[in-house]
């Protein structure tokens, strides 16, 4: 056999290009498209091109185009392999359709915990890169023993992060929101026929299973808060980057959502470990009221790949409860003992890209727990739906500021 061809184009909606033997030239190749060892599809390379026939490739019916899972990220196109099928011919990925986010030059040479990728904070190497950090001026004590302890049990505990009177100034103004919202804001909702839907506030709806989305578009101090310093100081380092606020839930009550890692479900396009959330106490945490909890260290246990190929659930429905069951059986098997947060209005936790946490089973019946939840990326990173939706950001106090829904005031 003598294989000829070209991958003409990779890109997270599918693969294209041609294929020939010239040996055989009228024999139609098979190609198939793998992620790391796991088949994506195949397909024959019978199509017609004119520009084929025109350089007088056998009879120009030799190209393919195999469209790809509709939920890969693009950080997953570097790890594509196109082989033309019983010939052992691999034929070369176009790199250029597959950008990465720049790794600094020491970095490049580890491993991480996750085979997906992560950041700095993941690596091997960590200790070494925090130490010449630290050497270097770039981060002071406080902000090394806090990585330590993120990297150690997968979140941290920024005491008073908020002041009270932002605090309290903010649950006015939900009060206000949910009295008269502003057009455009929308809530997710379970309320009141037990079917998920997207639509505007409706308070008598907002102590059930219900949470506004992304407050920031239509809140200055929904923002302030967010980006309060302590966080983007933290945030900041994690990322090597500026943070990008991305995706906001405010609830009024404990959600009693199960154990999960927001890698299923929270995606960043080009790279899925570049993942941080803050969850704001907006008042003091009490028992029963439906507390966060989390399993402490279960951001290192072995990743969970749907399908094989990915920290995605999309598209992989019917593993989504053997993953659920996957966190409870890592932490028997791995000692990840069961936190929970019992915060104090102001206090902020954050939570590693990959930390199994949930909502607890609410038994003081009528007892709120209002909070604000943001998932951040890096500034250089970017969610899965910015494919789509292009509203205008804002970038206020060390923060970059993102939504899928509407443009962000201020802008």
């Amino acid at each position: 056999m003598r294989i000829r061809g070209n991958v003409d184009r990779c890109e997270p909606s599918g693969v294209s290009g041609w294929v020939i033997d010239e040996d055989a030239p009228a024999v139609r190749q098979t190609v198939e498209v793998y992620l790391g060892e796991a088949l994506l599809g195949r397909c024959v390379a019978d199509q017609p091109r004119a520009d084929l026939v025109a350089a007088g490739i056998g009879d120009g019916h030799v190209a393919f185009s195999l469209t790809l899972p509709p939920f890969l990220p693009v950080a997953a196109l570097a790890g594509l392999r196109v082989v033309v099928a019983g010939s052992g011919v691999e034929m070369t990925v176009p790199t250029a359709a597959a950008p990465q986010p720049a790794a600094p030059a020491a970095a490049r040479e580890t491993t991480t915990t996750s085979r997906f990728g992560g950041l700095w904070i993941d690596r091997s190497d960590f200790m070494d890169r925090l130490g010449l950090k630290h050497r270097r001026g770039e981060i002071d004590d406080a902000t090394a023993m806090a990585l330590c302890r993120f990297v150690r049990d997968g979140y941290l505990v920024i005491p008073g992060a908020v002041p009270l009177a932002e605090v309290a100034a903010l649950r006015e103004e939900l009060e206000r929101i949910w009295a008269d919202p502003p057009a455009g804001l929308l809530v997710e909702t379970f309320e009141p026929d037990g079917r998920m839907k997207y639509v505007a506030p409706d308070i008598r709806h907002r102590a059930g299973a219900t949470k506004l989305l992304d407050l920031y578009t239509v809140s200055r101090l929904a923002q302030a808060v967010t980006a309060s310093p302590a966080c983007m100081r933290f945030l900041s380092a994690v990322f090597e980057d500026t943070p990008k606020a991305f995706q906001q839930l405010c609830f009024w009550n404990g959600s009693q959502q199960s154990m999960h890692k927001d890698t299923a479900y929270v995606k960043i396009d080009t790279n899925p470990l570049s993942l941080a959330a803050t969850w704001l106490a907006l008042e003091d945490v009490q028992e029963g009221a439906g507390e966060l909890e989390y399993y402490v260290g279960s951001h290192r246990a072995p990743d969970f790949a749907f399908g094989g190929v990915s920290k995605w659930v999309e598209g992989h429905d019917r593993e989504h409860q053997a993953f659920v069951d996957s966190l409870h059986a890592d932490a028997q098997a791995y000692g990840h003992v069961k936190g929970r947060f019992h915060g104090k209005a102001g206090d902020v936790l954050v939570w590693h890209a990959d930390l199994a946490h949930g909502g607890s089973r609410i038994t003081r019946q009528g007892q709120t727990r209002q909070s604000l939840v943001t998932h951040f990326t890096a500034g250089r990173d970017e969610p899965f739906y910015r494919r789509h939706a292009q509203h205008a950001p804002l970038e206020r106090d060390g923060c970059v500021f993102v939504s899928q829904y509407a443009p962000v005031v201020g802008a």
